[in-house]
């Protein structure tokens, strides 16, 4: 509720562009659902791109050595290879020559098969001889070949791949390791393929690594993305499905993919930098960008159209009404008057002053004459009424035979008149008024014999040189003195408090007395705020009225039961209400 007082409160024109700008943000936030489920799908595409790629690689790859594994099983049971293996020391001369040279024509086959293998190789154990379409028949002696299958036996007969000096070899035996086929594949060649999936962006690369990683076969690869890769294995490892896993290193986010290739027991590592992927996709970027400035300048221009057409001339009307709420007259839109509906409010304004100012010469001045005049006679009720409580005072303690007492308030009562009677100014400065007031409770102290104990604060240097109505604290005080202690020989106490905050005056005067009851307490009260109403105005009511013509309605007395149980009686006056 709150929020909607909020925007209750803000101009027209301002409430005008919110709606304007709430209508536009569904069509912007569909702008952008659109570019972001655009940008999302092209990524996709270019990832399942990718992907499709690698898939189909290693797919082939795959292919390529499970075929070349199949020959090399199919050699391995070759009639002539087990010929020479079990009857090679007692084959002639010839069919040991026929016998080696169609081994020879079948390794030359089986070479010619696939592009990956670069040599293809038996060694007959009983012959002690190896067959190798690179190196031809040959003893067996101290050269790589020789080395992994000599090492053979110790090794896993289950485990295919083998890897030395830089050479890379798919090894199988049968008869206990009597013949052993081997096979070498081009590293260069799976170099080159390998280079076919990532050659077309520049920070991305590929490797076929095994578990360990420590054979590994890779193209456009530094050392450290084989560390970040062997570091994320196992997370790309728990991937059902063939997907880009994403992974941070320093500033640059890549995306890496692993697919098995079971053939050799390797796996295909890629990685490529997802900027280069997105890279053509920032141009859907820089139009959304750009589609947003521009959003943003057809908000602006319309919010400045609006502030142009609507919100300046109702400004320029609201300023003439607040400068005609300070009783400015002389105020005028003549030369702002377009022909447009505003310019039918302008001139209408302007008749609206003139008959005001048409009013207020023939009524106003009638008004204050007829104030002033209820002022003076006001004024002119106080002297008479306080004049006779005095001398009714100074009679009584004649009577009791006070002679210094009655010298004392003789004294007091000339001073006092004759503040009255020598200046005929109706407003005094509130610091003489105060003190007039003070005087007062030295001849009320005088009268109730020093029983009364009268408490006054210091007036505030604030307000000593404000003017105010003369006679206006006394009514107050005398009140206090009268109607709390005038029937009792009790003794009794009289405070009075000046503040002025927020350029609100206001002098408080309260008593302990104990005859004010309730209904005598509710008949002030009403009496006080039907002070203009009543025709008798005499003392608080005489005051409050007084305040009320000179201040403003919100200005006067109030009563009210006092923290001590008597009467509490507050003078307020507003002085930021002069004006009004």
């Amino acid at each position: 509720m709150k929020q909607l007082k909020k925007l209750s409160d803000l101009h027209v024109y301002q409430r005008v562009i919110i709606v304007f700008v709430i209508m536009m943000l569904p069509v912007y936030l569909m702008n952008l659902w659109m570019n972001m489920s655009g940008l999302s799908r092209m990524k996709q595409g270019v990832a399942d791109t990718s992907l499709s790629n690698i898939t189909f690689y290693s797919s082939q790859l795959n292919d390529q050595i499970d075929f070349v594994r199949k020959q090399q099983y199919h050699l391995l049971n070759d009639s002539d290879l087990q010929k020479l293996s079990f009857l090679g020391g007692q084959l002639s001369e010839f069919e040991d020559f026929q016998s080696i040279n169609r081994v020879s024509e079948r390794l030359v086959t089986i070479q010619d098969s696939s592009a990956f293998l670069v040599d293809v190789g038996a060694y007959v154990k009983t012959l002690g001889r190896t067959i190798s379409t690179k190196k031809g028949v040959m003893r067996a002696g101290g050269d790589i070949e020789f080395s992994i299958l000599s090492s053979y036996d110790i090794r896993q007969p289950g485990k295919p791949f083998h890897y030395m000096n830089g050479k890379m070899f798919l090894i199988q035996s049968i008869n206990n390791g009597s013949i052993i086929v081997y096979m070498e594949l081009s590293i260069p060649k799976l170099e080159e393929t390998l280079l076919n999936l990532v050659q077309y962006t520049k920070d991305s690369g590929a490797l076929l690594a095994n578990d360990s990683f420590d054979k590994i076969i890779s193209v456009k690869t530094k050392e450290p993305m084989v560390e970040l890769i062997r570091a994320n294995a196992s997370l790309l490892a728990e991937k059902e499905a063939k997907d880009f896993v994403t992974v941070k290193a320093e500033r640059e986010t890549y995306m890496i993919t692993s697919t098995p290739i079971q053939a050799l027991g390797l796996t295909l590592y890629t990685f490529t930098n997802e900027n280069e992927l997105t890279q053509p996709l920032k141009k859907f970027n820089f139009w959304f960008i750009l589609f947003s400035f521009i959003s943003i300048g057809i908000v602006i221009l319309f919010s400045y159209s609006i502030n142009v057409m609507i919100h300046k001339p109702i400004k320029k009307l609201i300023q003439a009404f607040k400068k005609l709420e300070t009783d400015n007259l002389i105020v005028t839109l003549r030369d702002q008057q377009p022909n447009n509906e505003f310019g039918y409010m302008y001139r209408n304004f302007e008749r609206m002053v003139d008959k005001l100012r048409y009013s207020i010469n023939e009524n106003y001045e009638q008004k204050i004459a007829l104030q002033q005049s209820e002022l003076k006679q006001l004024q002119s009720q106080i002297n008479p009424h306080f004049l006779y409580n005095s001398f009714f005072n100074l009679y009584m303690i004649c009577k009791s035979g006070d002679m210094e007492s009655s010298a004392m308030l003789a004294q007091k009562l000339g001073g006092y008149y004759r503040f009255i009677t020598r200046s005929g100014k109706d407003n005094v400065m509130l610091a003489e008024e105060y003190q007039h007031a003070l005087d007062y409770c030295d001849i009320q102290s005088i009268r109730f014999s020093n029983r009364i104990e009268v408490e006054a604060s210091v007036l505030p240097e604030a307000v000593t040189s404000l003017e105010v109505p003369r006679l206006i604290v006394q009514p107050l005080v005398e009140n206090a003195f009268e109607h709390a202690f005038e029937n009792g020989m009790r003794r009794g106490n009289v405070r009075m408090a000046v503040t002025f905050q927020d350029y609100i005056l206001s002098i408080v005067v309260e008593d302990d007395g104990d005859a004010l009851t309730d209904a005598s307490l509710s008949s002030l009260q009403q009496k006080l705020s039907n002070a203009s109403t009543l025709s008798e105005k005499t003392g608080l009511i005489n005051v409050s009225r007084r305040i009320q013509l000179q201040f403003g309605e919100r200005s006067g007395v109030t009563v009210a039961r006092s923290a001590w149980g008597g009467l509490r009686a507050e003078l307020r006056i507003y002085f930021d209400n002069q004006g009004d």
